[in-house]
């Protein structure tokens, strides 16, 4: 028995190793110019099927597209059978700028530096943190704290907290204060600029206040049970919410 499964490792060694001719030194990668010879060239076909890297996947990476534009394996790949595979992104910037990109599905615009993370390496975040197609990874702040998306790492442990907002977001929306229109009293005016030069972001949202604008969902009877506003304001953390002319406009 030990000398068939001595047998059948040699066989497998010899397919899974380019075949080089008595005399002749083996191509190097960048001999490989197109996807036919790719094929060809490259021992993995011998035994896996060439067909599942083509197919196409929901928001993963889309190899069946960079294949028909000419690219070929071994421009992003370097293998070593049953070994290592190393991916070299330096070739992506051919023809996408992933250096940086903004996000601006909220209010607040983020900034992501794509080339400062990128040095981690990709695959610690696709595709299984972030699907490659854009828009396909829908990230709210609540799914951060959770564990989820960005906040997979910036959890105050890896790396800073998703509670830090101002690492991330531009806030320059905050300076402007914001107008609650009130039927039967006069309009709230509430600083945000004020309340984030003492408390940090995490202590009202999304705990006490949804990531959205809250027009109309705030009553009175909800503030003095300790709700909204009513968390603080409760003439012990903060003036109580009975001092209507503190907030309201006359």
């Amino acid at each position: 028995m030990k000398w068939y499964i001595y047998v059948c490792l040699i066989v497998l060694s010899a397919a899974c190793s380019p075949q080089v001719e008595k005399g002749k030194t083996e191509k190097p990668r960048e001999w490989i110019i197109s996807r036919d010879e790719a094929i060809g060239e490259l021992p993995c076909f011998k035994c896996h099927s060439f067909q599942k890297f083509t197919v196409p996947g929901n928001g993963s990476f889309p190899h069946e597209i960079h294949l028909s534009s000419g690219y070929h394996c071994n421009q992003c790949h370097s293998f070593r059978a049953h070994r290592f595979m190393k991916t070299d992104t330096s070739i992506c910037n051919t023809c996408h700028n992933i250096r940086t990109f903004t996000y601006a599905a909220s209010g607040l615009p983020v900034k992501f530096n794509h080339e400062f993370h990128a040095k981690f390496g990709c695959k610690e975040c696709h595709t299984g943190i972030f699907q490659m197609k854009k828009g396909s990874s829908k990230i709210t702040m609540d799914a951060l704290y959770k564990g989820r998306y960005c906040g997979v790492c910036h959890n105050g442990k890896k790396a800073f907290s998703s509670s830090e907002c101002g690492r991330c977001h531009e806030m320059k929306s905050f300076k402007k204060s914001v107008f609650y229109k009130i039927n039967g009293m006069g309009d709230v005016i509430f600083s945000h600029e004020f309340h984030t030069q003492i408390f940090g972001c995490d202590q009202c949202h999304p705990r006490t206040f949804a990531m959205k604008r809250t027009q109309g969902k705030m009553k009175m009877d909800e503030m003095y049970a300790g709700r909204y506003c009513g968390t603080c304001h409760n003439g012990e953390k903060a003036f109580p919410s009975t001092d209507c002319g503190k907030c309201h406009t006359k």
